[in-house]
């Protein structure tokens, strides 16, 4: 069968140390180096739960399909611009970059873990992939322009059944589910107790102590503690506000007063400006919840799952209520269908485990809190068969038809584009 060729493109810098890059290919003006099949490679084996690592079989499999996933979305580029559909605003530009860098945090848990996951800071990486978010955009809008009319009738349908239904996968188990969440965060105490180190450490400071040093012992930023808190030069709007707004009050050498962000507690020194950028270094207390404030969040959670045990149909109205109260969780509510693979953690694979249609979850534990999930629907999986999976065998086969379109595409502009590959 034809392999998929859509794009899904954020290169994450993971690479390892003894990786000597090159190039891999040339698309008119532009190179694809052999460090970006692999960062994509990486993701896409992510995504996918598969440890490349220890399945080095597969390694070659996720770099080739990567390859190709990075040639078709240099040529899209090169077709939207002569198509005038290279454009997009950069305020969207912003927005999909921040959502792609929550969902990250979501799914590792913290920003320590972003960092080792990553192999970058969340600033770095804000910084650094802009661009990389930009071009995804185009692509990913130019293709979607063009496939939008593709369609397959039930001739085409049964065809592709009969060519490829000895190959054709499983059919996986799907759920539609909504879901409680809540988040153990740091109680009173906690932010007590992170404001009183955090003006310990500026008596140091005002006391003749190093910054760079003090950085390295006590600073929570795992991207600059070890640079002694340095963040070096950074444009006007990279930072959060409450950090911009003393930074670019300062003068060159000062020390800040205790500066509270979404992130902690933050002692500021700016060392250099230059106009809308400032090189900066801070010191980041932050408030961490204790063993008594994640045990409060779980009594809260069974209670409410008795509470739902006895009443499922109040499960909406608790989503409602706690909406209300957390403005910030976007993940309460309805998730909608989703295969049992796609799952986003373990944790809720066996959470559902022999939990039927109508049915809430025991409360489980992620990154992000407490959870229960309530399941609104579920199909069951099985041998593909046109008369129980008619519509998953037609989104098949529509995508095996887009994917021959985009490859002509492809073909048909190796005769406009100059294009080298060698990977």
């Amino acid at each position: 069968m034809t392999k998929w060729l859509f794009i899904f493109i954020i290169p994450f810098v993971t690479l390892a140390q003894e990786l000597v890059d090159g190039v891999a290919a040339i698309v008119g003006d532009n190179i694809i180096l052999k460090s970006d099949v692999l960062q994509l490679a990486q993701l896409n084996a992510i995504q996918n739960r598969v440890d490349i690592y220890s399945q080095p079989e597969l390694v070659m499999q996720f770099q080739n399909v990567a390859f190709d996933a990075l040639l078709l979305q240099k040529v899209l580029l090169f077709r939207a611009k002569i198509d005038s559909m290279d454009i997009i605003p950069e305020e969207e530009v912003d927005l999909a970059l921040e959502q792609q860098i929550e969902t990250i945090l979501a799914q590792v848990g913290s920003e320590s873990r972003f960092e080792e996951t990553i192999g970058q800071s969340v600033r770095d990486f804000r910084s650094d992939h802009w661009d990389d978010i930009r071009d995804q955009i185009i692509a990913e809008r130019y293709q979607a322009d063009k496939i939008q009319s593709i369609s397959v009738t039930r001739d085409e349908v049964e065809e592709f059944y009969k060519t490829y239904k000895d190959s054709l996968p499983p059919i996986d188990n799907r759920y539609e589910l909504s879901q409680i969440i809540l988040a153990i965060r740091p109680g009173e105490s906690a932010y007590e107790e992170a404001y009183e180190l955090i003006s310990l450490v500026h008596q140091r400071l005002m006391n003749g102590e190093p910054f760079a040093e003090l950085a390295r012992e006590l600073s929570d930023d795992p991207a600059s503690r070890d640079n002694g808190g340095d963040l070096g030069f950074v444009r006007r709007g990279e930072f959060v506000r409450q950090y911009e707004e003393v930074a670019f009050s300062m003068s060159e050498g000062q020390i800040s007063d205790i500066v509270e962000s979404i992130f902690g507690y933050h002692i500021i020194q700016l060392i250099e400006k230059q106009g809308e950028r400032i090189h900066t270094r801070h010191i980041l207390v932050t408030a961490k919840p204790s063993d008594e404030d994640r045990d409060r969040v779980l009594d809260t959670t069974r209670d409410y799952y008795f509470l739902l045990q006895d009443s499922v149909a109040l499960f909406d109205s608790l989503v409602q209520a706690l909406s209300v109260d957390d403005e910030s969780n976007l993940d309460l509510g309805y998730i909608g269908w989703i295969e049992y693979s796609q799952l986003p953690h373990e944790a809720y694979r066996s959470a559902l485990f022999g939990v039927s249609s109508g049915d809430i979850t025991p409360p489980f534990e992620t990154a992000q809190g407490f959870h229960i999930l309530k399941v609104l629907n579920f199909k069951e999986g099985g041998t593909p068969n046109l008369e129980e999976y008619y519509p998953q065998i037609s989104f098949m086969a529509l995508r095996q038809k887009q994917a021959k379109y985009m490859d002509l595409l492809l073909e048909n502009s190796r005769k406009e584009l100059f294009i080298k590959t060698l990977y």
